[in-house]
């Protein structure tokens, strides 16, 4: 047993920068979660990447050396360089993935039409100021704020501001009731509604 752990350690050390990218951006980002094969082969990926990254600054800094030496370049710099840009990176892909940015610019040249995030959260990340109204499956209508929404159509719930009946007698507020957390299995669809500057 110990000499399978011996071979292992190296082999998870090489990819711990790859690992530690992932995990920032997976704990970050609305993405689905890989498999576990999957999340290795993005590990090498990234590992592989971040490798050359450093490589490149450990050419430049014994190049700068050769001038003026700041330190010496030794395997625990390079690690904390893998660090460093591991969570960087995936601090970076996280922010890129939460705004669409990379995606948007794939549609504006046509190579996709997808979003980073998924229809259903990439329409409340596109309309953030908007009120919606919630249509559930027994006819009734909410209409409100979205605070939070589910990350996926099939569950969680919905934080809606200012809660509001929509009744065939007009609209009813719910007097003394700011915040109205309502289950995602029971709505049906959701309208949004042209942004009101005035309304908030």
């Amino acid at each position: 047993m110990g000499e399978i752990a011996g071979e292992l350690m190296p082999i998870l050390q090489a990819l711990l920068p790859g690992f530690v990218m992932m995990i920032v951006f997976y704990w970050l980002a609305d993405a689905k979660k890989p498999t576990q094969f999957e999340h290795v082969i993005q590990a090498l990926i990234c590992t592989g990447l971040i490798k050359l990254l450093v490589d490149g600054i450990s050419v430049l800094a014994i190049w700068i050396g050769s001038w003026f030496a700041v330190g010496l370049w030794t395997d625990n710099v390079a690690t904390a360089w893998s660090l460093v840009f591991a969570v960087g990176f995936g601090l970076a892909l996280a922010y890129l993935s939460q705004h669409d940015v990379l995606y948007k610019l794939a549609r504006k040249v046509g190579l996709t039409s997808r979003a980073s995030v998924g229809e259903w959260r990439y329409a409340f990340l596109r309309f953030p100021d908007r009120g919606v109204v919630l249509n559930f499956k027994d006819g009734r209508r909410l209409m409100g704020y979205p605070l939070a929404w589910p990350a996926e159509p099939e569950g969680g719930h919905f934080v809606m501001e200012f809660p509001t009946w929509i009744t065939e007698d007009g609209a009813v507020p719910q007097d003394g009731v700011t915040y109205l957390m309502v289950a995602n299995s029971d709505v049906q669809w959701v309208e949004f509604l042209e942004p009101q500057e005035s309304a908030k």
